[in-house]
């Protein structure tokens, strides 16, 4: 009976296991935040960086204003970010220096689309261009894949993610409507000690077969302890 022993108490170990998996998923996110406050006008669209993250970071993003907006959240991989950089600063050499030759990904995303849709236009006429909403609806039909979140029009949004890859992130207020509108933003960071659905399938199929394998095992003891 040696082996049902030992397999009790490996089942009994991954047991605890699966349970401090679980205890540990429910430990609240550390956060904190940011908040801003902009005007954008008719037509036209902001892009704020949120910066990089990670399966085990994201951030909780909040935008309120007066009308409807549209809200995206976008998220580019570092390789691919860096593929962009190199295409503006090929196409528009003049950019790098007036930035120091670190393009923001808030700023290399709109010039892609930009380029993208008017690849004829010199760096002024991008730079006049390149915040109208029909730069970005091109932009975002081009690249559907960064697209991460993607409401329908509203005038109040609360979102909470975390990538399944490390990505740059950027959330795009785009104001559609003819009048400026005064739009709200408030981003929380999060950083999890274990993304909830990431680990919950992991730490369930871990007690299930922990529990399958300690039965027998506390059965056994059951028996011994009632023969004694």
């Amino acid at each position: 009976m040696r082996w049902i022993t030992l397999l009790g108490r490996i089942g009994t170990v991954m047991l605890m296991v699966g349970l401090a998996i679980i205890l540990a998923s429910l430990i609240a996110p550390t956060s904190g935040y940011s908040g801003s406050q902009e005007s954008i006008s008719p037509e036209e669209y902001r892009i704020d960086d949120l910066g990089i993250y990670s399966p085990q970071t994201g951030c909780q993003i909040s935008v309120e204003s007066a009308d409807n907006i549209s809200v995206y959240l976008l998220g580019v991989s570092p390789v691919e970010l860096d593929n962009w950089t190199a295409q503006i600063g090929e196409a528009y050499p003049s950019l790098g220096p007036s930035f120091g030759f670190g393009l923001p990904a808030s700023f290399v995303a709109p010039l892609i689309f930009a380029r993208e849709a008017y690849p004829n236009l010199n760096d002024t006429q991008i730079m006049d261009i390149m915040w109208d909403v029909a730069v970005l609806d091109k932009g975002l039909q081009t690249h559907p894949e960064i697209i991460l979140w993607d409401p329908p029009p509203s005038n109040t949004f609360s979102y909470e993610f975390s990538p399944a890859e490390v990505l740059n992130t950027m959330v795009i207020i785009a104001n559609r409507s003819s009048d400026t509108l005064d739009v709200k933003t408030r981003i929380s960071e999060l950083t999890a000690v274990a993304p909830k659905e990431r680990v919950m399938l992991p730490a369930l199929l871990l007690i299930s077969i922990g529990v399958a394998l300690a039965i027998p095992w506390l059965v056994l003891r059951k028996v011994k302890k009632n023969t004694l």
